[in-house]
């Protein structure tokens, strides 16, 4: 005797059918509600709803507290409020007596209707004058950006071992050196751009650390007795800025004058500033 696979496979998705439905219908039975909502409406003297009305539900049993603004048409709902209380309601909007409602309970599945009548009340409100403690060349409309200026006298006085205007790119914290090269904002030392007198001075093959043209032989493509002042930046809203996204090293040189004046430097080193090799 020979059977059919047809009716066995009906069969089958019957059976899964159901099993489906009888699993939906659990998940089903398992949902319900667990909370409460408190809802009504916020009028004026005249019977008109008021709008923008804070209104503010607290558990005085647990603190909790849950609010709400009234629409255009004075209504307001509040949602998902856990069941008993005893709850206070408060309306508060400026113009108007503030008014409250205490002691009521909250069932579950309920959405108790609670109305407020506001009347007016005249409000003086009171003047603040905010006064800031920030230094106007930090937050000004003509700081763009995170930079650090290097000024002539610091170039004087700061010290440095190997003569090179690029040392003090270290003062901005957000340079580290270490890498094999200064590294601005975590970028790659190769990403960084260097301005002199506003032309790019920078190392086209990207064969040195120090992105200079030069690098891999220690050169130096301007004196530091030469230097004015620089800048050091990292990403500046300036249009006039860009082509890199590490930090861009800005230097201007110093100008003549009708007096005539120089300066040298020298290397010294203490024989007390030696180790000792035995």
């Amino acid at each position: 005797m020979k059977f059919s696979r047809w009716p066995l496979c009906i069969a089958a998705m019957i059976a899964a059918m159901f099993s489906a439905l009888a699993g939906y219908a659990t998940v089903a039975a398992a949902q319900g509600v667990t909370t409460g909502a408190v809802s009504g409406v916020v009028t004026n003297e005249q019977g008109k709803g008021l709008e923008g009305a804070q209104v503010q539900v607290t558990n005085r049993a647990t603190g909790a507290r849950a609010g709400a603004l009234t629409r255009a048409d004075g209504r307001y709902y509040v949602q998902s409020l856990e069941v008993g209380g005893p709850y206070t309601i408060s309306v508060r909007r400026i113009g108007y007596t503030p008014r409250d409602s205490s002691g009521l309970d909250v069932s579950l599945g309920q959405n108790l209707r609670i109305d407020f009548e506001m009347r007016t009340q005249a409000a003086r409100l009171a003047g603040v004058q905010i006064v800031s403690s920030t230094p106007s060349s930090i937050i000004s409309p003509s700081h763009e950006g995170v930079s650090t200026t290097v000024t002539d006298s610091a170039i004087a006085r700061l010290p440095t071992l190997n003569r090179n205007f690029t040392d003090f790119v270290v003062l901005t914290p957000q340079i580290s050196t270490k890498g094999p090269g200064n590294s601005g904002a975590g970028q790659n030392n190769r990403f960084n751009a260097i301005q002199i007198d506003g032309s790019i001075a920078n190392d086209v093959f990207g064969l040195g650390s120090t992105g200079q043209p030069g690098g891999q032989a220690n050169a130096k493509q301007i004196s530091l007795e030469a230097i004015k002042e620089y800048q050091v930046l990292l990403s500046p809203y300036d249009v006039r800025q860009g082509y890199f996204s590490g930090f861009l090293l800005n230097a201007v040189t110093k100008s003549g004058s009708n007096e005539f004046h120089g300066s040298g430097t020298y290397a010294f080193r203490n024989e007390k500033l030696e180790r000792n090799v035995d």
